[in-house]
């Protein structure tokens, strides 16, 4: 018996790093899983990787920052399998380093799109499926979501959104069987943390071009700050998965409304 037999799981932003991770762990582990993501030839290779671990599950295409698309995605999950247990909500990027006085409005909005409204767009159509049975529901938020960094107004800002919204749904929807908690990891190796060293190195480049000195901006980044954990080490996109899934599964029906630092320490000093 798997912690997750008969149970109907959504992952969001499942096609690589945490929400591929836990899209495999848990489709191991009895789920059938509905990995949802934007890239259908990385969608394929999950689905894929899925069954090589003797799981099932699916791969549906969806921009989940789309009201819309998020709206015809749960249709088509209540059409086919006519329940929803656990829900991931995993999609998010870093988005640009940039000051508040610095953010153009599209900046901005991109941030929140992608961390703050898909999650809230999910939870709204998860809370539906989820009853009468009841649920549980896994925002997966960041450390940024706990305190500051310097140039990641937007990014800081959307994580705190997050973990504000899942204490909202956990006391909502307490009394209805649905758990709702948000985990906060540290750095991670996965092609999110890649893209944005590399998207780091580019506004350097930029800066220089510009006859500036580089590293005068980049005392000022994300990264001018303590960036190891106690650990001294990142975690692995299976190990956040480890924590997501524990909160994912019935062990923890009695924890709701908690963020929860998976962060190697990160935040105790």
């Amino acid at each position: 018996m798997g912690r997750f037999d008969e149970k109907i799981m959504l992952v969001t932003g499942a096609t690589s790093g945490i929400g591929r991770a836990v899209a495999i762990r848990a489709a191991k582990e009895g789920a059938t899983v509905v990995a949802v993501g934007r890239n259908e030839e990385r969608g394929a290779a999950v689905v894929a990787a899925m069954e090589e671990a003797g799981g099932k599950g699916e791969f549906m295409k969806c921009d989940v920052s789309n009201k819309d698309a998020v709206k015809a995605l749960f249709a088509e999950i209540q059409g086919k399998y006519g329940k929803l247990d656990v829900a991931v909500n995993n999609a998010g990027i870093v988005g640009a380093s940039k000051t508040v006085e610095e953010l153009e409005d599209d900046d901005w909005f991109q941030v929140i799109d992608a961390n703050l409204n898909s999650c809230f767009f999910c939870c709204r159509e998860e809370v539906k499926l989820m009853q009468p049975s009841g649920g549980a529901i896994v925002n997966v938020s960041s450390v940024a979501g706990m305190r500051g960094f310097p140039s990641a107004a937007a990014y800081v800002a959307s994580k705190h959104a997050v973990s504000g919204l899942t204490k909202a749904v956990a006391v909502d929807y307490a009394t209805k069987g649905i758990t709702c908690n948000a985990i906060c990891p540290a750095g991670t190796d996965t092609p999110l943390t890649e893209r944005s060293s590399a998207d780091i190195k580019t506004r350097m480049a930029e800066i220089a071009a510009q006859g500036k000195d580089p590293m005068e901006w980049l005392k000022n980044s994300m990264l001018s700050g303590k960036t190891e954990t106690l650990q001294k080490k990142n975690a692995t996109p299976e190990e956040q998965a480890a924590t997501i899934l524990y909160f994912a599964s019935d062990e923890a029906r009695h924890i709701t409304g908690s963020i929860v630092a998976s962060d190697g320490g990160f935040t105790t000093y």
